[in-house]
């Protein structure tokens, strides 16, 4: 009997220490994990010290139900946690899904964009690239707080960062433990996410996050923000693709100026604006010299290289203001807005001896003749104006070209012809 009894004490210390250390393991566990704080692991801990000691079954027991009854808590709060969080998931991507049907402008699906994901995922930092096909290179589209990308300077084959990489990988990238210390802007990054945009596998951009704290997104957040990416990758193409459309249907493809037609509608519009407020505005028409003998001569991919060369001229000559078209053939079109016709002239002269100096393609040293006419004193509709800028066109290229004559006033002589 003796000896069952010390069989028994044995085992029941066993058991004990078993469950001592059982039980300590699971605190610490719970505490690490954050789902408990350190004042709750210190006082379960110390529950199930004083029960093990006792060496009392009932004390072990109570220990135990008190330790899953606080287990059984924490797995409450988690799934509550974690349903409140999908709900929370779903609504947003609703709401990136619903930016799709409601939202025509580029620039306001960024801003809204970048909203949701502020309100999904804390950051300090965000920047959105978009990808230019036509540059092969992302462009900063969109930001909230400061432009960061990490490894600046770098190039990568998409663009320069850890945003060239991410594109040109098309995968997403989670940096939680930065110490980079501060950046030469003044901010601090301790972690950094960036995802691509992506629509069946074709590149449309890259979102970057950084905050300050080391740690302080985790792998759920860069799961939410690529899905976000996703999501809002088909609504931005359809927008590039509506906004290339737009642009290739007014501008010409040669020169990459506005074409004939848009001009025209733009100079109605400033036509009626000028009306309006009582300005002036001037129109220069551009003419290359000669240009039929240098197509003969030397080809039309000659001739087209020279009139993509002169349209870069003129887009870098012109001010931000200037609309400037290619009227048709050779011919070149300027508004001037808030020009007066003297001053028009004088800029004309100015773009005519500029383009006298430049040295065009294989060595071709070219020149223009250029008409000046002024609203509203040579017209105040489309048709007088441009029929009074031609006839001065035309005055200048019959009076031996390489000129600049003003509608109605004396033809101006190239300093070198006098």
């Amino acid at each position: 009997m003796r000896r069952r009894n010390g069989a028994g004490s044995r085992q029941l210390v066993d058991a004990t220490d078993k469950f001592r250390k059982a039980q300590l393991k699971l605190v610490k566990s719970l505490q690490e994990r954050r789902l408990i704080t350190g004042k709750e692991a210190t006082t379960l801990s110390q529950h199930i010290e004083r029960a093990a000691a006792q060496k009392r079954s009932s004390d072990v027991l109570s220990a135990a139900l008190t330790l899953n009854t606080k287990v059984l808590g924490v797995l409450g709060r988690e799934n509550l946690g974690e349903t409140a969080r999908q709900d929370s998931e779903l609504e947003i991507l609703f709401e990136v899904s619903r930016m799709i049907q409601t939202t025509l402008r580029k620039d306001e699906v960024l801003e809204k964009l970048l909203d949701l994901v502020q309100q999904a995922i804390p950051h300090q930092h965000a920047t959105v690239f978009l990808w230019n096909g036509r540059e092969s290179r992302l462009v900063p589209a969109a930001q909230r707080g400061r432009h960061v990308d990490l490894i600046p300077g770098v190039q990568f084959e998409h663009g320069e960062g850890f945003s060239g990489w991410v594109a040109k990988q098309k995968r997403p990238i989670l940096l939680t433990e930065l110490h980079c210390g501060r950046r030469p802007d003044d901010t601090i990054v301790g972690s950094f996410m960036s995802v691509p945009m992506m629509v069946q596998g074709e590149l449309v951009g890259v979102i970057n996050l950084s905050h300050a704290r080391p740690k302080a997104f985790q792998d759920d957040q860069l799961r939410l923000l690529t899905l976000i990416g996703g999501q809002a990758a088909g609504t931005i193409q359809r927008l590039l693709l509506y906004e290339e459309m737009r642009r290739l249907a007014i501008t010409d493809d040669l020169t990459g100026l506005c074409n004939r037609r848009h001009f025209l509608e733009r100079l109605q519009g400033e036509i009626d604006r000028a009306r309006r407020y009582a300005l002036p505005f001037g129109l220069l028409f551009i003419d290359i010299d000669s240009f039929k003998e240098l197509n003969d001569s030397f080809g039309h991919q000659v001739g087209d290289r020279v009139l993509a060369e002169l349209g870069t001229i003129l887009k870098h000559w012109a001010r931000s203001s200037d609309l400037v078209a290619r009227y048709g053939g050779e011919e070149f079109v300027v508004l001037l807005p808030m020009t007066d016709k003297a001053r028009s002239q004088i800029a004309a002269e100015r773009l005519r001896t500029c383009i006298e100096k430049h040295v065009f393609y294989r060595r071709k040293k070219l020149t223009v003749s250029v008409g000046v006419a002024g609203f509203p004193t040579d017209g105040d509709t489309v048709e007088r104006l441009l029929g009074c800028v031609d006839e001065a066109l035309y005055l200048a290229k019959n009076t031996g070209r390489n000129r600049t004559c003003a509608f109605g006033e004396p033809v101006l002589v190239p300093a070198a012809a006098a």
